[in-house]
């Protein structure tokens, strides 16, 4: 039999075409159709972190943030050195980029095969008052500052939560509750059958279910009772990432007997309110006419300047249960601003009134009325002029 003689160098490529194949089985993936050829290892962004994972923003005003990205890359081949950078950061809410913030940071990272290192970026971020603004209205958890770093060969994308105020996903907290009418008085005379309602805004903190009752105390209840009856249950979700405000309005009030209504809007969590405010409302007979000036007005005296220390004072009406200090345009029945109070006083401080509505450099009328249990007008003052500097 003959012997087959082949060359040396044939044999070689033969020896190596066969571990070329044996390796693409050890390193391939094998598939239906065949063989995927095996990925060639380069450099890798192992992770990106970033210090703190959670951050706060002012409600009002600008804030600056300072945060640490940690990048971690490994050289799993040869040796080489590659820039490791980030263009800027990214401020997103609710999935949406909203801003960018920051500048480029960089750094050349230079490793031996198989060696890992960690680069550490150091900066300053910059939150305008327009974003605080943004911010405190989000949703909870929807905002995120985010940035990508890159080796050339791969990336790696970090990102840490940030909240307005001192929020972070905590537990619900009410830390205002104001009380007006759906006319914008602070305090109301209603005819009987008329329709009203009251608005609560309420200044809140994190995120839960706000739990409230709007309570009334009708006429047939004693000014003593302190809780009154429950008029509505509200149960609510309230979000925000820091400082949020909702608004919510009552059911239609009661104005089918007459006499003095206290309305207020209790809630839980509200460790941070000392008094609830109490709205205040009498019901009246439409026919109900006023009767001839009767009260006597002690002070102020009529044309006086007045400031938020002048007290209104008068005397008292027998059988009166409750007194209204009356604000009005000059010649006009507009009421601009008013407080009824219990028969027991016969003074109130200016500052007592809502004056939101009160101009400084405007004048205004004023008067007096006395009320009976039934909620009629037992008792009334002329209209005097008061002017606020």
């Amino acid at each position: 039999m003959k012997q087959s003689i082949r060359p040396t160098w044939f044999c070689a490529l033969k020896r190596h075409f066969r571990l070329a194949i044996k390796a693409v089985f050890v390193s391939g993936i094998i598939s239906g159709a065949g063989l995927t050829v095996p990925m060639i290892a380069e450099a890798n962004v192992t992770s990106v972190t970033v210090t703190p994972k959670r951050a706060n923003v002012h409600v009002k005003g600008a804030s600056a943030l300072s945060l640490t990205w940690n990048v971690t890359r490994l050289e799993p081949t040869a040796p080489a050195t590659v820039p490791v950078s980030s263009t800027n950061a990214i401020l997103q809410i609710n999935g949406t980029n909203v801003a960018t913030l920051g500048g480029t940071l960089l750094r050349q990272s230079t490793l031996n095969p198989a060696q890992s290192e960690t680069l550490r970026f150091s900066e300053v971020l910059s939150i305008s008052s327009a974003l605080a603004r943004k911010i405190a209205e989000a949703p909870a958890g929807s905002v995120l500052i985010s940035r990508t770093f890159t080796d050339t060969q791969t990336t790696g994308l970090a990102r840490l939560s940030v909240f307005a105020g001192s929020g972070q996903g905590g537990a619900l907290s009410i830390n205002r509750i104001d009380l007006r009418f759906d006319n914008d008085a602070r305090t109301d005379v209603i005819a009987k059958g008329d329709t009203r309602r009251a608005i609560a805004e309420i200044n809140f903190r994190s995120s839960g279910l706000l739990k409230g009752e709007w309570r009334i105390i009708d006429p047939t209840a004693s000014l003593g009772s302190a809780r009154g009856r429950i008029l509505q249950v509200v149960r609510q979700q309230v979000v925000s990432s820091g400082q949020g405000r909702t608004r919510i309005v009552s059911p239609a009030l009661p104005t089918t007997k007459n006499g003095l209504y206290l309305l207020t809007f209790s809630v839980e969590n509200a460790e941070g309110i000392t008094e609830l405010p109490v709205l205040r409302y009498f019901v009246l007979e439409t026919s109900t006419k006023r009767p001839a000036d009767n009260l006597t007005a002690l002070s102020p005296g009529n044309g006086a300047r007045v400031n938020q220390d002048t007290v209104f004072a008068w005397e008292n009406v027998p059988g009166a249960l409750a007194y209204q200090v009356e604000i009005l345009t000059p010649g006009h029945d507009e009421v601009v601003s008013g407080k009824v109070v219990s028969a027991q006083d016969l003074k109130l401080k200016l500052s007592a009134f809502s004056l939101d509505n009160l101009n400084s450099g405007e004048s205004y009328d004023w008067r007096l009325r006395a009320f009976d249990k039934s909620g009629r007008v037992i008792g009334s003052s002329p209209r005097q002029l008061l002017y606020m500097p």
